[in-house]
């Protein structure tokens, strides 16, 4: 029992080295040099992830772990919904803009099965899925499109995210008051404040 709990904490200490290195070097960052943070060879690290996907797939559980901790505390908070999105909007731009080589390191170097964005997607796409069940239910509503509108609000998030934690063209407060505004109130509201469709065409 103490062997498996020594080689769980090893396992954790790789993985700040890896954050470290990562956070240090940008999402090119090697595997020498995160051994080398580590104290350990190449060999020895590869014992505990088996291969460069896994120490992938290790991070982004980590990750994902911790943002989903993080997001359930606020949709499990007594706040209005539309509150309630935005600080869930802001919570994952946060998490982004707080360490985007770590970011871009899960994202642009997942391994061919794209399991760690999966993990990604999934994790955090359950956690939604269940607060808006919740909602439904207490409303009298069917739950059935809990999971596909989880699925929308991640998956538009996550590539939005993406693009501006690359070119942060506007500060992320107003980022984040975008994405909900398009969320909560649909595209339809915009086209409802335009006159006509050749308006809305010609803009």
């Amino acid at each position: 029992m103490d062997r498996a709990r020594d080689r769980a904490a090893r396992r954790e200490q790789f993985l700040d080295a890896a954050i470290a290195v990562i956070s240090d070097e940008g999402p090119t960052a090697s595997m020498e040099a995160i051994a080398q943070a580590a104290g350990v060879s190449k060999p020895i690290l590869y014992r505990h992830f088996s291969d460069r996907e896994g120490l992938v797939e290790a991070l982004a559980e980590r990750f994902v772990g911790e943002l989903a901790d993080r997001l359930a505390v606020i949709l499990d908070s007594p706040i209005e919904p539309v509150e309630l999105l935005r600080r869930s909007i802001d919570t994952y731009v946060e998490t982004i803009e707080d360490d985007p080589s770590l970011y871009r390191f899960l994202t642009s170097r997942i391994p061919p099965r794209g399991a760690a964005l999966s993990t990604l997607v999934d994790r955090l796409a359950a956690v939604i899925a269940r607060t808006l069940a919740q909602a439904f239910r207490a409303a009298g509503l069917d739950t059935a499109p809990a999971r596909p509108w989880a699925y929308g609000i991640v998956g538009m998030v996550h590539l939005a995210g993406d693009d501006w934690v690359a070119r942060p063209a506007i500060p992320r407060a107003e980022f984040v008051d975008d994405l909900t505004r398009l969320l909560w109130d649909g595209i339809g509201a915009v086209a409802a404040q335009v006159p006509d469709l050749e308006t809305w065409r010609n803009s």
